[in-house]
């Protein structure tokens, strides 16, 4: 994937992709893993967008399956 500016903040985003709450579009975004640039990663590439927009499935994290980790106590 071809990463090309201009990049946009989170509202600069949410309504380039036609949102016009920045909250709804970041909730939306936690089950995508689209990638963030800048030193506070905190930007989104428009080109990063337009593919997230094109093909959403590509972007979708992982469920981890199976039981999660619990430790076992441990008596002294």
């Amino acid at each position: 994937m071809q990463v090309d500016g201009p990049f946009l903040n989170l509202t600069g985003a949410a309504k380039y992709c036609g949102y016009e709450s920045p909250e709804h579009f970041s909730e939306l975004l936690r089950g995508f893993s689209v990638p963030k640039f800048g030193p506070k990663k905190n930007r989104f590439a428009r080109s990063v967008l337009d593919a997230w927009m094109a093909n959403p499935e590509a972007f979708l994290v992982e469920k981890k399956t199976g039981r999660p980790y619990k430790p076992a106590l441990v008596t002294a």
